[in-house]
């Protein structure tokens, strides 16, 4: 969570219910070309934390938000009442007319239940279904790959030699999919891989086959401490290793465990002083294991909406300029990104779209989370607006402002962010895919070029101060004035 998201939980009073022993700040981010190794370091952030960002797990700021809300219940004061109603499963949303206030039929073990609304907010995620009620499109791809997620856990062992976690966050982009560590406390920190599918599926399957022996799993953290510190062509035949290893009925770890460990001491020795050590701050803290029941996968993709709120593609009908998210939706229609089905005038009005629901993105840029609040900052802002000039917080007066404050901040984020995995998603020639013939050979010497560019990319960023502070000040490490 960024800094300048943080101030807003502690605004509205979130921030003291926040477990302080599940954060942690992160001063320091490094990042590094898997294939050239050129690297730019940013931090510490601004006085008096220095903090760039905290890292804050979901699960966390949900405790943290149903504290708050049952505090304020509590309150005889308190003039709103919030129902949360739990087990409780959405079978249905009409609405007789375009602009009809919504109709949500429940069912629980309680019974059945209908909920009549002024405005419905669809919070709901990646398949929306208040998206598909609003008669909402979204556009996007696949990457063709899934993120593995994992506790890291060091110093279980008496005569263990790393340091302690500190609070670096370190993020290392190599060919399959970016590799990064996210410091959580002293001893533990979270791993996002993302890799193909079949690499994805084989680690998780070696895991849990490692667990089955070992609580916690050490053959996993062996494999992450070889993503950070081993050069790619070693480290790809590793994934390939493992993917057939994975085939097994009852794969045996302990092997290519210790092949990894012997390429990782080979490559200490052969380079001496200049191996990539966390005692030298150039890599993380090496694990000593994986907690067995952290070891998650998902799909990688990008998707945004075609717009937030059902009612712009009603609006658009009588539009002579369009709203820029419809002119992005169009042309990503005409490149045949997008299936485009739901045309003007056929959008349900009194809904609007925040976080997943609005946008997916890649993991690598860590924004997920955050753009899904500044969402909810701006539709906040928004409907409070409207109240105080006595709108209907259900009507496109009301709402417009929201869709205009976030549609093209949340454009702009997921466009860096996609264009940053096609620059580091190239693989180079191996001996399991070998460049062959005039084009393969091309295809070489365009990637090296490519290698040579984006590591010139990183050097500058380096070295130029107030670039590094411009993209700290775009990734929110420091607060704005109003929220």
């Amino acid at each position: 969570m960024n800094m300048d998201n943080l101030a807003w939980m502690q605004q509205i009073g979130a921030e003291a219910y926040l477990d302080r022993t599940r954060m942690r700040n992160v001063e320091r981010m490094c990042v590094w070309d898997g294939l050239s190794d050129a690297a730019a370091e940013f931090g510490p952030g601004p006085p008096p934390s220095g903090a760039l960002s905290a890292m804050v797990e979901i699960s966390n700021a949900q405790q943290a938000l149903y504290r708050l809300i049952k505090q304020h219940q509590s309150d005889p004061s308190c003039r709103v009442k919030v129902e949360i109603l739990d087990q409780t499963q959405v079978k249905a949303i009409h609405a007789p007319s375009q602009d009809a206030w919504p109709e949500v039929k429940l069912a629980s073990e309680h019974g059945d239940r209908c909920l009549k609304t002024r405005l419905l907010v669809g919070a709901d995620g990646n398949n929306s279904p208040v998206r598909t009620f609003a008669g909402i499109e979204s556009y996007g791809w696949p990457y063709d790959r899934k993120g593995l997620v994992a506790t890291l856990r060091t110093g279980l062992s008496d005569f263990t030699t790393e340091p302690l976690v500190d609070s670096s966050a370190w993020q290392r982009f190599l060919p399959s999919g970016t590799l990064a560590f996210l410091p959580l406390s002293s001893t533990t920190g979270t791993i996002v891989w993302a890799l193909p599918p079949q690499f994805a599926d084989a680690l998780s399957t070696l895991h849990r086959a490692d667990a089955g022996n070992h609580d916690p799993s050490a053959f996993l953290a062996t494999f992450i401490n070889g993503g950070f510190r081993l050069p790619w062509s070693v480290l790809e035949e590793f994934l390939h290793r493992a993917q057939e290893l994975a085939k097994h009925s009852s794969p045996d770890t302990g092997a290519l465990q210790s092949s990894i460990q012997d390429a990782l001491m080979l490559q200490e020795e052969h380079l001496g002083p200049k191996a990539p050590s966390a005692h030298l701050g150039t890599v993380p803290v090496a694990g000593d294991a994986v907690d067995v029941r952290s070891v998650a996968s998902f799909p990688l993709q990008l998707k945004h909406a075609g717009c937030y709120l059902g009612s712009t593609l009603n609006r658009n009908l009588n539009r002579t300029f369009p709203m820029p998210s419809t002119v992005i939706a169009g042309a990503m229609t005409a490149l045949g990104l997008t299936p485009g089905g739901a045309g003007r005038g056929q959008g349900q009005g009194r809904t609007v779209l925040v976080g997943d629901a609005a946008h997916t993105t890649h993991p690598l840029s860590g924004q997920g989370l955050n753009l899904g609040i500044q969402d909810v900052r701006a539709l906040n802002e928004a409907i409070h607006s409207a109240i105080m000039q006595g709108m209907d917080i259900g009507t496109d007066a009301a709402l417009r402002p929201y869709e205009a404050a976030r549609y093209l901040p949340n454009q702009a984020m997921l466009s860096v962010t996609d264009h940053l995995h096609w620059l580091f998603a190239t693989t180079p020639a191996s001996p399991h895919a070998p460049a062959t013939g005039i084009t393969g050979h091309a295809r070489e010497a365009a990637l090296k070029g490519l290698v040579w560019a984006r590591s010139m990319g990183l050097d500058v960023v380096n070295e130029l101060g107030p670039l590094k502070q411009f993209f700290l000040q775009g990734a929110g490490s420091k607060t704005k004035s109003s929220f």
